[in-house]
């Protein structure tokens, strides 16, 4: 009989980001989804392509895995949207205080241009890192043993 090992697959997530399951496919084949911030798979020893998914098909990213006897495999994940999110904070309350206030002219032109094309920009970004939306790091710990 061969011996199970490890793999666990942890969300990075930050405190503010929103709780959103993900998908998780071992060598193209879906095996659930991953409702929590982390989950623990016991597996035979061996390389595997681990893809996360986001609940969007078109965002997901890809790595190869090795599960090794004795050790316990961690791969972290977390999306690229960090600085995306920081930026779209100033932009989103600009854009709910213009349902109230009017920027004089040029400056509401200015603005609406600056907002669209900033809108624009993003969406050539997301387009363009869909299939590396996250981030993984894998990392390997000896394999604990439980009393």
């Amino acid at each position: 009989m061969q011996k199970m090992s490890l793999l666990k697959i942890v969300n990075k997530r930050s405190k503010f980001s929103l709780k959103i399951p993900h998908k998780i496919l071992i060598n193209n084949n879906y095996i659930g989804v991953m409702p929590e911030s982390q989950v623990q798979i016991q597996m035979p020893e061996g390389t595997y392509s681990i893809t996360i998914q986001s609940m969007i098909p078109f965002f997901s990213a890809s790595r190869m895995v090795e599960v090794r006897s004795g050790q316990t495999a961690v791969l972290s994940f977390s999306d690229r949207e960090k600085w995306w999110d920081i930026l779209f904070v100033p932009d989103l309350l600009l854009w709910f205080a213009d349902f109230f206030f009017t920027l004089p002219e040029p400056w509401g032109l200015v603005y609406k241009i600056f907002t669209n094309g900033y809108f624009i920009l993003w969406l050539l970004y997301e387009f363009l890192i869909r299939k590396k939306y996250y981030t993984l790091e894998v990392a390997y710990f000896p394999e604990e043993t439980g009393v």
